[in-house]
C-alpha cells in the first residue's frame, strides 16, 4: 500500500489547475464503468466539467390541488450543477393522508420528472425509507430504482 510521505500536504484549490481537472475526468471515466447508464466520452466529460468554488441551485415546489383549490400534495425538487452537469433531487414528497392512494404522489413525481427532462438533468435521486411503501411505489413507478452505490451519511454529533 502506498505511504503518504511527510512532505505531502493538502490544500484547497485556488484558480484553474489542469492536473486536478484531468483527475476529475479520469474519475468520471472510471466510475461510469460501474453503472448501467449511458456512457460519455472523455470529450463529453471534459466539456461539461466545471470546477468552481461555489454553485447555485434552484428550488421548485410543485403543488397538487384538489378541485376546490386546496393543496393536497407537494413535491419539492432541487436542481443544481455542482460542476459536473445538472443534477436533481426530489427533496420532499408529501400527500395529505385523506387523499393518499389516489394517484396524487404519482402525478407529482411525473411532473417532477417532466421538469427534470426539460432542464436536461443528467442525474436525479430521491431518498426515502423502505418502510414508506407509498413513496417507494410512487418513485419506482416513475422509473427510480435502487442503485449500485452505497449511500453513507454523516451528521454532526454534539461534543460530549
Amino acid at each position: 500500500m502506498p505511504v503518504v510521505s511527510d512532505e505531502t500536504s493538502v490544500e484547497e484549490m485556488a484558480g484553474d489547475d489542469p492536473e486536478v481537472v484531468a483527475m476529475l475526468v479520469d474519475l468520471a471515466m472510471d466510475e461510469q464503468e460501474h453503472y448501467d447508464h449511458p456512457r460519455e466520452t472523455r470529450a463529453e466529460v471534459q466539456r461539461r466539467l466545471r470546477v468552481a468554488p461555489t454553485f447555485m441551485g434552484e428550488n421548485h415546489l410543485l403543488i397538487a390541488r384538489a378541485g376546490d383549490g386546496h393543496a393536497v400534495g407537494v413535491c419539492w425538487v432541487v436542481i443544481y450543477d455542482p460542476g459536473t452537469g445538472l443534477e436533481a433531487e426530489i427533496a420532499e414528497l408529501y400527500v395529505r393522508p385523506e387523499v393518499r392512494g389516489g394517484g396524487v404522489a404519482r402525478a407529482l413525481v411525473s411532473d417532477a420528472l417532466a421538469l427534470m427532462r426539460s432542464r436536461v438533468v443528467s442525474f436525479a435521486c430521491v431518498w426515502t425509507r423502505d418502510d414508506n411503501p407509498g413513496a417507494v411505489r410512487a418513485y419506482r413507478s416513475a422509473g427510480f430504482a435502487p442503485t449500485e452505490q452505497v449511500v453513507l451519511t454523516w451528521l454532526p454529533v454534539p461534543d460530549g
